[in-house]
């Protein structure tokens, strides 16, 4: 007898009420039953956490969406301590010991391996990419050959790319500030996106020279929003994350479809044109075309991982730091004083020349108070178990340090609210200063940091050195208040910009 015949005979004989009884007391048992297993039988129970993020995916899913993950994780490591649990089989961790133990090279020679969850891959419009590859020998092949494009040689052979963009963007800073306040968000956006343009294609986005941003940075957002969604869902299920196209917002979904078009088209062209007299990012990642088999789709992803990475987060960092830095002006004195005490001109200020102890102070410490990737970068425990912060977590556990919550961390810093770059200076003082790792740790630290490291100096120096900079409304402090989705979400940020007096 078939199900359809035996449910028509207990409908008979029942009623279909009774039916639909017996099926509403089936769920409920199986979720209660599921919900007291994670509670108190799962091999994680044990852990600190709220009981809501312990008996299903949704609070933590919710909560990746949400774009306040970073104060609500702080909030409950506030309250239950350097390691919480956040989800049935996962745990968030803020103290220093952990960066090391989940992201650096252990005794035990095992290796905590990438979240499947966090970013989803197919074979064509998310085909893998160095960030994204599952596999740890996939990952150190590829970083291997691209790390040569970032390389201090390589770099300091493209820093003349580097100050053409730079220098054309301060010209056109001096321009339209004469009309008024200026949204240096978008200056900032526009200079970091034509350098890795120029850089990775060979030619730029034309924000600078056309003083606007181009549609194709404008989708950047939607793009990492997406990816947030597509994190969320298969948080709950790897199945339903197949549906995420259909899922996520339709402005969201637009967005990313967009860019990984133009990033397509962007690479198809690359190729079209061969390789010219300098090689540029691109130039490597046809070689690894050749050494790892990619397709189109492959390269797609890597170059739509470049432009992201590598211009986004610098972006985020000068915005940051000019916000900061008007807000706290014995800071911003004396790092006036520093850069205008050291060049006469800005033609004397490069990479090298803008290498200097306070200076890459406010760099760090601006990427503590505000790391351009506020979450926590999740991994895989390896079987048989392991040691994170002096805690023995059971292998298959989703494990990461929460960046956001251990550079603001009260036990590793004092007033870590503040921006204070003389902490990093200070040998007198008692912060633990590797709480903060804004480029990762390990295997998977961020393989773009010199050209960042480089951009920045550079884009301090040059700006500092020309210009005066006030917010335009000393009363806004929505810079204090960013919502984020894996990168920020900022807002405008008008700054009143004086250029300098006698000075070129």
């Amino acid at each position: 007898m078939g199900l359809l015949a035996i449910l028509a005979q207990f409908s008979t004989s029942f009623g279909w009420q009774s039916l639909a009884l017996l099926f509403l007391i089936a769920v409920t048992v199986t979720l209660t039953s599921y919900a007291v297993y994670n509670l108190y039988f799962h091999p994680v129970a044990k852990f600190p956490g709220p009981w809501y993020a312990g008996i299903s995916e949704l609070f933590y899913s919710y909560t990746i969406i949400s774009g306040s993950a970073h104060l609500t994780l702080k909030a409950l490591h506030d309250k239950y301590g350097e390691v919480v649990r956040v989800a049935p089989g996962e745990l968030s961790f803020c103290s220093a010991t952990s960066w090391k133990d989940i992201y650096g090279q252990r005794k035990s020679g095992n290796v905590f391996t990438k979240d499947p969850r966090f970013l989803r891959t197919d074979e064509t419009l998310r085909a893998p990419h160095l960030v994204s590859t599952l596999s740890v020998e996939e990952h150190n092949e590829a970083k291997k050959l691209l790390s040569h494009a970032f390389s201090p040689k390589n770099l300091l052979d493209q820093e003349d790319t580097i100050l053409r963009y730079v220098n054309m963007s301060m010209a056109a800073m001096t321009e339209e500030s004469r009309k008024g306040p200026l949204d240096l968000k978008q200056w900032y956006n526009w200079v970091t996106f034509d350098v890795l343009g120029e850089l990775c294609f060979g030619e730029p986005f034309g924000s600078v020279e056309a003083r606007k941003t181009s549609e194709w940075v404008a989708t950047i957002l939607n793009m990492v929003i997406f990816v947030s969604y597509s994190c969320a869902i298969s948080h709950i299920s790897l199945s339903l994350e197949k549906f995420v196209w259909i899922l996520s917002p339709p402005s969201v979904r637009k967005a990313a479809l967009n860019h990984i078009t133009k990033s397509r088209a962007k690479i198809q062209a690359r190729m079209d044109r061969g390789e010219g007299p300098r090689k540029d990012f691109c130039s490597y990642i046809f070689e690894l075309r050749e050494q790892m088999g990619l397709n189109e789709w492959h390269m797609t992803s890597y170059s739509n991982t470049l432009i992201i990475a590598g211009s986004e987060t610098t972006a985020t960092a000068m915005s940051t730091l000019t916000y900061w830095l008007c807000r706290t002006p014995r800071v911003y004195e004396k790092l006036k004083q520093e850069i205008r005490g050291r060049f006469k001109t800005s033609s004397e200020i490069n990479s090298m020349a803008a290498t200097f102890p306070y200076l890459t102070a406010v760099i760090s410490e601006i990427m503590r108070l505000v790391p351009p990737m506020p979450f926590g970068t999740p991994r895989v425990v390896p079987e048989g178990g392991e040691t994170v912060d002096g805690t023995w977590v059971p292998g298959g556990t989703f494990v990461s340090c929460h960046a956001y919550c251990s550079s603001r961390s009260a036990k590793y810093f004092k007033n870590p609210d503040s921006f204070d770059p003389e902490r990093w200076l200070d040998p007198e003082c008692t912060d633990n200063l590797s709480a903060s790792n804004p480029f990762l740790l390990g295997w998977g630290a961020c393989l773009g940091q010199n050209m960042a490291m480089m951009e920045m100096r550079i884009l301090i120096a040059k700006s500092v050195f020309l210009f005066d900079f006030a917010l335009a409304d000393e009363e806004d402090r929505s810079w204090e208040k960013m919502k984020n989705y894996i990168l920020w979400e900022k807002p405008a940020l008008w700054v009143r910009v004086t250029a300098r007096e006698g000075v070129c």
